[in-house]
């Protein structure tokens, strides 16, 4: 969940009034702006939704398994080093 907590506030900070709403229009507006790839945004809202699930209840599980949290870190990681790489 940290992994995506990053990504949400590198992603606001390059969007053009991302404001502080959900993460699902940052995602959007990421891809459609180019900034993520469908791959990633794709990898992302499936995070997003597992941490929805997770915070509000629906989701009980405290620890992911590794085949679905390893691409979801590694792309986290990726999209946080690619966005503020461009950045510098």
């Amino acid at each position: 969940m940290h992994s995506l907590i990053a990504v949400e506030i590198v992603l606001r900070a390059r969007l053009p009034d991302a404001g502080k709403g959900a993460t699902a229009p940052a995602q959007q507006q990421g891809a459609a702006y180019g900034i993520l790839t469908a791959r990633h945004a794709e990898y992302l809202d499936h995070g997003r939704q597992i941490r929805n699930g997770m915070a509000h209840g629906q989701t009980t599980h405290a620890v992911m398994p590794s085949v679905m949290a390893v691409p979801m870190v590694t792309t986290s990681f990726t999209v946080v080093s690619e966005l503020c790489a461009a950045v510098l």
